[in-house]
């Protein structure tokens, strides 16, 4: 199962919170318009905490993401 899309909540550094329903636990994201690079590291509910593995200078709140299956 695909989580699909989702968008962006919080903005830490490295680590982005996100509202992303279905969401498993070490999916690849692609974060934002420039399709950054992250990993699902932990879910609470609805919401994905990501690392993100690129630098997130630019990255805005509502910014949206694609979840991937990491199988």
């Amino acid at each position: 199962m695909s989580s699909g899309k989702g968008r962006i909540v919080y903005i830490s550094g490295p680590v982005v919170k996100a509202e992303l329903p279905g969401a498993l636990l070490y999916e690849l994201v692609f974060v934002g318009e420039l399709g950054l690079f992250g990993e699902v590291v932990r879910i609470q509910g609805d919401m994905a905490f990501i690392q993100v593995y690129e630098e997130t200078t630019g990255l805005r709140l509502e910014s949206p993401l694609l979840g991937l299956v990491n199988r």
